[in-house]
């Protein structure tokens, strides 16, 4: 476990649903390929209960992707699309396989 702000300075990347890279991607605008790269660390950090020192709007944050809130900032957006996008594509090989 570590304090939020070393994931901040960890850029996040998806090899396997992104491999060329979140600016490569047509389905996220380029702000949110930047938002994405820069807070998916601490994301996927506080998601999996990894960070110490989790602010208020961390855990608002959790609570969208829990559903049990609606996104407030353009951050919660953007991770809220690129969950989508991981989700469907993880659908669409399951259903072609």
């Amino acid at each position: 476990m570590l304090p939020r702000e070393h994931y901040l300075k960890q850029p996040f990347q998806d090899r396997e649903h992104f491999p060329a890279g979140f600016d490569h991607s047509s389905q996220l605008s380029g702000i949110q390929a930047r938002l994405i790269r820069k807070h998916g660390a601490l994301i996927h950090a506080l998601c999996r209960g990894e960070v110490t020192d989790p602010t208020d709007e961390d855990r608002h944050l959790l609570k969208v992707i829990a559903k049990q809130a609606a996104p407030k900032n353009p951050v919660e957006q953007a991770w809220l699309k690129y969950l989508s996008i991981v989700q469907n594509s993880s659908t669409g090989l399951r259903k072609s396989a």
